[in-house]
C-alpha cells in the first residue's frame, strides 16, 4: 500500500481547502512525501500560484511508503469531499491500482474511488519577493472587505503605511473605504517599511477567500504594484499560500504573469 494519512475530525476542514483551490484550477499533481502532502499549481491564465503544503505532524495517521505523485481532478475531488460530515475523520488511501480511495468515518463508514489522472507536473518556485507591507486581520473583516469592493469596482487597491491598513475601491460614479488601525479588532498586526500600494483583481481574491473561516487569521503581503502573497495556517503547522499579480491600473485588465518576472 503506497500510502495511507488519516486527518482526524477534519473532513469538512480539509474539503474547505480543496474547494478554494477547485475555484482557481481543473486539476492538480499532489505529492506524498514522508514529510507531507504538497501541491503546487498555477491557475490556466497564469495569474494566480496556489501553493498547499500539510505536514506529516497535522495528520492522526500518516504512512507513505515511498514518495509518490498523484493527479487529481479538482472538481471531481471537491464534489466527494463536500459528502464529508463537519467532524467525520478522512482518510485518503491509494493502492496499487489507479485510484484515490476516500473514506469518511462518523455515524458510517463510507468509501469513494476517484480515479487518478495524468496530470503534467510544473516545476514551480515560490520566489522571494521584496514585500514592504505585510498585515495580518481576520478572515472575516479581508471577506467583508472584498464584497463591499465588488458593489463599485472589479479592481480592489490595498494601501498600507504606519499605523493603518485601508481596503478601497473606486468606480464610475461611487467608492467605497474600508479602513484599520491597530485599535480595530479585526486588525492583528501592521509592519510597513515604507507606504505601499498596489491594487488587485477582485474575482480571484473572492475565490482566494472562499475557504477561510470568520476567524482565521489571514496574512497579507505586498509591495508598490507587487504580486500579492496571502497565506493562512491549517491547523497551527500547515498553510495554504496564494501568489496573486497586481493590476498596475484599475482600468486595465489582470496582467498576467510568470512568477520568475518578480523575483
Amino acid at each position: 500500500m503506497p500510502f495511507e494519512v488519516v486527518f482526524d475530525g477534519g473532513a469538512k476542514e480539509f474539503a474547505d481547502l480543496i474547494a478554494t483551490a477547485s475555484n482557481l484550477i481543473d486539476e492538480a499533481a499532489f505529492k506524498f512525501t514522508e514529510e507531507g502532502i504538497s501541491m503546487r499549481a498555477m491557475d490556466p491564465s497564469r495569474v494566480v500560484l496556489i501553493d498547499l503544503n500539510l505536514p506529516e505532524s497535522i495528520f492522526s495517521k500518516y504512512e507513505v511508503e515511498e514518495p509518490e505523485t498523484i493527479g487529481i481532478n479538482m472538481d471531481q475531488f471537491k464534489k466527494i469531499l463536500k459528502r464529508g460530515k463537519a467532524k467525520d475523520t478522512l482518510i485518503l488511501k491509494k493502492g496499487d491500482e489507479n485510484f484515490l480511495e476516500i473514506t469518511f468515518e462518523g455515524t458510517a463508514k463510507r468509501t469513494f474511488r476517484l480515479p487518478l489522472i495524468d496530470v503534467e507536473e510544473l516545476e514551480l518556485e515560490l520566489p522571494e519577493l521584496p514585500f514592504t507591507a505585510k498585515v495580518v486581520l481576520l478572515g472575516e473583516v479581508l471577506k467583508e472587505g472584498i464584497k463591499d469592493a465588488s458593489l463599485v469596482s472589479d479592481a480592489i487597491k490595498f494601501i498600507a503605511k504606519e499605523n493603518e491598513f485601508t481596503m478601497k475601491a473606486e468606480g464610475e460614479t461611487n467608492e467605497v473605504e474600508i479602513r484599520l488601525t491597530l485599535e480595530d479588532e479585526g486588525l492583528l498586526d501592521l509592519e510597513v517599511e515604507e507606504e505601499t500600494k498596489s491594487a488587485y483583481g477582485i474575482s480571484y481574491l473572492s475565490d482566494m477567500v472562499k475557504g477561510i473561516g470568520k476567524a482565521d487569521e489571514v496574512i497579507l503581503r505586498f509591495g508598490n504594484e507587487m504580486p500579492l502573497q496571502m497565506e493562512y495556517m491549517i491547523r497551527d503547522e500547515g498553510r495554504l499560500t496564494f501568489l496573486l499579480a497586481p493590476r498596475v491600473r484599475s482600468d486595465l485588465p489582470q496582467l498576467f504573469f510568470e512568477v520568475g518576472t518578480w523575483t
